[in-house]
Parts: C-alpha cells; sequence; structure tokens
C-alpha cells in the first residue's frame, strides 16, 4: 500500500516508467480521441444526409419551392451540422485526458493491479510526497513492479470500439450511397444541387401540363351559386389535381378536385358552394402548377335581413313579439297573426311567399324592401322567391320555419291514496287536487258520480279558485255521507278543467277516474280482515326466512364452517348480506299493506283507539322501527363480516339476529292477537245483525197476524 503524507502534492525527480508502459497508455488516448472524431463525422454526416433528403423531398413535392424557402432550408441544416461539430468534435476533443486518467480506466478493467498502476503514473511524473513517506528506492521498486504487473495486459481493452466500428460503417455506407445515387440519377442530383445548394431557380421537368376550361380567360359566376371549376390535363394523367384559392378578402385555402372519366381522358372538376366573393385560383397536379386565374362572381337577389312580428290570439294574454333578424323560427299559437318584414341586398321587382313549392301570397315591394302578412294555421316552412332587375333570382333562398303549437288542454291531476277500492257510506276521503294550463284556466272541478239502479252526478265545491289562473291546487276532505251514498252504489271520482282557448277549443281534461265501491261496514271488515290474515301469513314466512338466515350465519361462526377471510367465507357471507336486505325488502312490502289497512280503517271512521293502539302502535310502529334501524345495523354487519372475517364483527352477528328475530316474533305474536280479537268482533257483529233481523222478522210477522184477525172480523 502506497501512503502519502501531509504534503501529498510535493514533486520530487520523477522515475522514468520504462517497459513500454507509458506509450502504451498513450496509445489509448489516441485512439479514444479517434473513437469520438470518428462517431461526430459519422454524425454529422447523417444529418447532412438526411437534411438532403428532406430538401429533395420538400422541394420536389412542391413542384418547387421559393427560394427563400429553400434559402431557410439549407441555412436550418447547416447550422444545425455546425453545432453537431462544435457538440460532438470540437468540445470532447477540448477535454484534456492524461495518463492518470488512462490508468484509472485501466485499474477498473484490471482490478487485481490495486492502484499499483495508478502510484507508478504519478511518481513517473514526479508525485512522490515527502521523503520521509516514500523514499526513493521505494519509489523505483513501484514503477518496476507496475511495469512487470502490467505487462501482457491489453490496455486497449478499456475502451469500447463497437460504436466507433458502427459509426465507419456508417461513412462508408452514406459515401455509397451518395456515389450510387449520383451514378444513378445525375441529373436529377445536379438539380437538387443547384437547386438547394447553389440556390438556383433551375426548374424541375415536368411531365404533366394542366389546362383549365376558361371562356374569354376568366371564369364567370354567379355570387351564392355553387360555381364548378374544370380542367384537363396533356401527358401523364396525374391522378389527384388540387384547386388553391384566394379570395378578395385574402382568405386562402385549397381542395382536391374530383376526377371522372377513363384512363387516359380524365377530367378534373371541382365544385365551389355558395361562392360570394371573387377570387384568384390555379391548380397543381403530377408536376405541373398552373398559372393564377380570376374567377368574377355576380349578385344574385337574396334576402339580407328579416324580421317576423308575431300577434298572439287574445284569448292567451301574451303581447305581440318579434324574431330578429337572426332568428329565422319561431313558435305561435293557431289564430296568430304573423307580418314578414324583409330587406334585399338589391332591389327586387317581385317577391313571393312561398311555402315549399305552394305560392302563399304576393309581397308588396318599394325597391330593396318588402313586407307580407298570414295567419299560418299549420306548420310549414317559407321562404321568399325573389327576381331583380336583371332577372336573376335567389337560387339558395333564406327559409323561415314557423311552427303552429297546439294549445294543450289543462293538466289535471287528483291524488287519492289513502283508501282502498271498497268505502262505507261513512266514509270520508282526502283528496289532493292540482289543475294548472299554459294560458290560464277557466274553470276547475271536482265531479262525482253514483251509480247503481240510477246515476246521480254533481259537483264538489273547490274554494279558492279563481277564473284565469295559471295554476291551482287544493287538498279537502269530502264526506261521502254528505251526497246520501248507500251501500251497493259505485261511486266515480274525477276531477275537469277547462281553458279560454276560443280559436280550436275551448280545450278541456279529465283528472284519471277514482272508482270505489260502497259496502256495509261489515263488508269492509271482512274483507280487511282477509287481507290482515293473508299479511300475517307473508310475516310468518319472513320470520321463518330470518332464522334460517341465522342458521346459516351460525354455521359459518361455528368451527366446522369456512375460515374467515378465506374465498368461501366471503362468498358466503356476502350472500347473508343479500338475503338479509331482500327480507328488509319484503318486510317493507308487509309494512306498506299494514299502514293501507289502516288508512282505509280510519277512511271508513272504522278505527277506533283500540284499534289505533293495537294495529299502529303494536304493529305499524314496530315493523317501521325495524326497517330503519335493526335490519339496515344487520345488513351492515354482515357486509364489515364478509370483507374482513374480523372477531368483532363476527361476535355481534347473531346477537343481532337474535334480536332481530324476537322483535319479528313479538310483532308476529301481536298480529295473531288482533286477529283473534277481529275475529270475535266480526262474530258480535254478526250476532247484533241476526238479532236485527230476527227483530224484524218478528215485527212483520206481528203485523201480518194483527191483519189476519181484522179481517176475520170483518
Amino acid at each position: 500500500m502506497i501512503t502519502q503524507g501531509k504534503h501529498t502534492g510535493d514533486r520530487r525527480d520523477a522515475v522514468p516508467l520504462d517497459g513500454g508502459v507509458r506509450d502504451r497508455l498513450g496509445s489509448v488516448i489516441s485512439r479514444l480521441r479517434t473513437y469520438v472524431f470518428v462517431e461526430g463525422v459519422a454524425q454529422i454526416c447523417g444529418v447532412l444526409l438526411l437534411g438532403g433528403v428532406l430538401q429533395f423531398l420538400f422541394d420536389y413535392g412542391a413542384h418547387g419551392m421559393r427560394w427563400s424557402m429553400r434559402a431557410a432550408l439549407l441555412g436550418g441544416i447547416l447550422g444545425l451540422a455546425l453545432v453537431m461539430f462544435w457538440r460532438r468534435i470540437v468540445q470532447p476533443l477540448r477535454v484534456p485526458v492524461g495518463l492518470p486518467d488512462v490508468a484509472n480506466l485501466v485499474e477498473r478493467r484490471f482490478p487485481h493491479l490495486a492502484s499499483l498502476l495508478i502510484s507508478a503514473v504519478r511518481f513517473s511524473r514526479g508525485e512522490q510526497g515527502e521523503a520521509a513517506s516514500n523514499s526513493p528506492a521505494f519509489v523505483g521498486a513501484t514503477v518496476s513492479r507496475a511495469v512487470v504487473a502490467t505487462r501482457g495486459l491489453d490496455f486497449s481493452s478499456v475502451l469500447n470500439p463497437s460504436r466507433a466500428r458502427w459509426s465507419s460503417f456508417s461513412l462508408i455506407a452514406m459515401t455509397g450511397l451518395c456515389v450510387l445515387v449520383t451514378l444513378g440519377a445525375p441529373e436529377m442530383t445536379g438539380l437538387w444541387f443547384s437547386r438547394n445548394v447553389l440556390l438556383n431557380d433551375v426548374a424541375w421537368p415536368r411531365r404533366t401540363t394542366l389546362v383549365v376550361e376558361l371562356t374569354d380567360g376568366a371564369l364567370i359566376g354567379a355570387r351564392g351559386d355553387d360555381l364548378v371549376i374544370q380542367a384537363y390535363a396533356q401527358g401523364v394523367q396525374p391522378r389527384e389535381v388540387q384547386f388553391f384559392y384566394t379570395t378578395a378578402s385574402g382568405d386562402r385555402g385549397s381542395e382536391s378536385m374530383v376526377t371522372v372519366g377513363s384512363a387516359g381522358a380524365f377530367r378534373y372538376r371541382y365544385t365551389l358552394k355558395n361562392a360570394q366573393e371573387d377570387f384568384r385560383f390555379y391548380l397543381r397536379g403530377g408536376d405541373d402548377t398552373t398559372l393564377e386565374y380570376d374567377a368574377q362572381l355576380l349578385e344574385r337577389p337574396r334576402v339580407r335581413s328579416a324580421t317576423i312580428q308575431v300577434v298572439p290570439p287574445s284569448y292567451c294574454g301574451l303581447s305581440p313579439f318579434t324574431l330578429g333578424d337572426e332568428q329565422r323560427s319561431g313558435e305561435m299559437l293557431p289564430g296568430s297573426r304573423v307580418t314578414f318584414s324583409v330587406e334585399a341586398n338589391k332591389p327586387v321587382t317581385e317577391a313571393t311567399l312561398m311555402a315549399g313549392t305552394d305560392v302563399v301570397s304576393e309581397a308588396t315591394c318599394e325597391g330593396r324592401s318588402f313586407a307580407v302578412s298570414v295567419s299560418p294555421e299549420k306548420t310549414l316552412t317559407y321562404h321568399f322567391a325573389l327576381v331583380d332587375e336583371v332577372g336573376l333570382t335567389n337560387r339558395q333562398p333564406v327559409r323561415f320555419a314557423l311552427r303552429v303549437v297546439k294549445d294543450e288542454p289543462p293538466r289535471v291531476r287528483l291524488k287519492l291514496t289513502a283508501a282502498g277500492e271498497m268505502i262505507t257510506p261513512l266514509a270520508i276521503l282526502p283528496m289532493e287536487l292540482e289543475f294548472a294550463d299554459t294560458y290560464g284556466l277557466a274553470n276547475a272541478e271536482l265531479v262525482f258520480d253514483f251509480t247503481k239502479d240510477t246515476t246521480r252526478q254533481g259537483l264538489i265545491p273547490l274554494e279558492g279558485f279563481a277564473s284565469g289562473t295559471a295554476s291551482f291546487s287544493t287538498s279537502l276532505l269530502w264526506a261521502v255521507a254528505d251526497e246520501g251514498a248507500t251501500a251497493g252504489e259505485r261511486l266515480t271520482l274525477f276531477a275537469t278543467g277547462q281553458d279560454f282557448d276560443d280559436v280550436r277549443g275551448p280545450n278541456s281534461s279529465d283528472s284519471q277516474k277514482i272508482i270505489f265501491r260502497v259496502v256495509t261496514p261489515e263488508e269492509l271488515q271482512a274483507e280487511l280482515a282477509r287481507r290482515e290474515q293473508e299479511v300475517r301469513m307473508d310475516f310468518e314466512r319472513l320470520v321463518d326466512a330470518q332464522e334460517q338466515l341465522r342458521g346459516r350465519a351460525l354455521s359459518l361462526i361455528g368451527p366446522n364452517g369456512p375460515a374467515a377471510g378465506s374465498k368461501e367465507f366471503s362468498t358466503a357471507a356476502a350472500g347473508l348480506e343479500r338475503r338479509q336486505r331482500n327480507l328488509a325488502g319484503s318486510v317493507n312490502v308487509v309494512r306498506q299493506q299494514v299502514d293501507q289497512i289502516l288508512s282505509e280503517l280510519r277512511v271508513n271512521q272504522l278505527a277506533d283507539d283500540n284499534v289505533e293502539e293495537r294495529m299502529g302502535e303494536e304493529i305499524a310502529l314496530p315493523l317501521a322501527t325495524l326497517l330503519r334501524r335493526d335490519f339496515p345495523l344487520a345488513a351492515d354487519t354482515l357486509r364489515q363480516w364478509s370483507r374482513d372475517g374480523s372477531v368483532e364483527a363476527g361476535g355481534l352477528v347473531d346477537p343481532q339476529q337474535v334480536a332481530l328475530l324476537s322483535q319479528m316474533r313479538a310483532i308476529l305474536a301481536n298480529m295473531i292477537e288482533w286477529e283473534g280479537y277481529q275475529e270475535a268482533v266480526t262474530m258480535l257483529r254478526d250476532i247484533l245483525r241476526l238479532q236485527g233481523e230476527l227483530r224484524d222478522e218478528t215485527e212483520k210477522d206481528a203485523e201480518r197476524n194483527a191483519g189476519d184477525l181484522f179481517d176475520d172480523k170483518q
């Protein structure tokens, strides 16, 4: 190991590094610089070659670029080449590379030298430190050992010649390619060199000549019409011809022309849609570009501006309105009066309002202005047929779409959800009504209709309605007994509304009809008891399903169930969550049925305090609590358990299931108790009914016997 003293930079007499080591290290430096130079030259040549190809493609593809464009492209290529020359050759070659640097690379390539070569190089340069640290004998020995240790080592192996070799091959290939192109196409190469290097204005050879079909050397058309440009080719027929134009306002553009005809006799056509201003144009196809030609456009008559005044019918209460020049369509009610006020771009002699091919009305013309009034009866699209002073017509007229919108009848809605299809004569029906019309309501009524042997119809007063209002809504309680309803009748309820339309109306509409069957309280009680029994049976099945769900959950919790967190466990637990939520939906259906039965009892004045307590507080309210709190809590716990299989969630599953089942069984018990109570009440009512019938029969028999007695005496 070589140690250095405090003054590592002290120089003493250098010890020569013989054995060819110095020359070998210097050879590595020379080869490194050669590699850098070759790579830089190859890259610069590649850029120049690519630039030359781009010059040719751009210049030849464009059938000859202007001198300024060629000069700019050449300057860019040369500028890029100079930048690369500086960065790839000059700057790398200016970086100093000494023997210690190469020795360091050799040490990395041959680690067994263990800094011996680096030390020898430094000693040979006189960098020996203080005499107390390194004696001359030690220095000499180190240099000698380095010579012996490096004998036979290939110092050039520290370099990678593959990039330099590839660069050399690239130079040879590019040179060969240039020679082949020059020998194979000397004329094209010479033209490229003259145009793009010497920047001479030498024309490329052409095989195609385009001929534009013109009249008197100019293209004449009508402003606003479709203008057709046609041409044909002499010589080689190009596959595509481009149409280039510059308008009088300075707009530029290009389009592809359509090729028509057969091979050898192609013609080229482009249709300029709705030409509005004069322009200059030229064509380019194959390797030919035509001269620029003028296209002159003469103005046709057309609508420059238009306003449409609409006077709605008086009944709707709307003010007249005007559609501005930018509004070419509008909506109006039947009976509206429409006036077109139009200004043309030039004086016109005739202006006819048309609907398709039908003449609607002749307009009154005054120079450029004209006007006409109509009363549309149906939706139509109108336009004006114009003729100017020289007989030119408007080929593409401005169109006005006037839509006649029907005055829709009023919107009427009657809502009654608390009652069922059967009601008693004592029922009090809660109703909500809504009426609306865009232009005001003339009438709003609620109609009842009793039908049995005969029909009785009448109106239910609606307080607060005012004629002319756009919307009206109200709620009311209607006692069926006020109209003398009796069992066996059929009651029909509906709302009806009418508007003020005096053109095609008046328009009226009815709400959906709601039909009730009027029955005795006993008949309704029997029907509700039947429905209550069905609800109880449905709830019993749901209790059984909940017990099965708990059993499945216990099997997952038990030791024989799948391991918590496994895929099988997650699938099974997720299935329990879905079943729990489905059960909640079924229980909600039961709750709705119970609420409906309770509502019908209230509407028909059959819900006393006992009914409210037993059916409302002991059945309906607990069902709502189950759905609001217990079912969601149990389902959420099952979801968490299925996702993470945690012990905490698993410990909550069965207690929640037990609590849920306990509450469901309690509700079921109340249903059964209520059902028994209803049977007892029904039986008592049947007894009272039979007693009444027996009393009536007894009275009738007594009256008959008394009549017979008086007849015998006579």
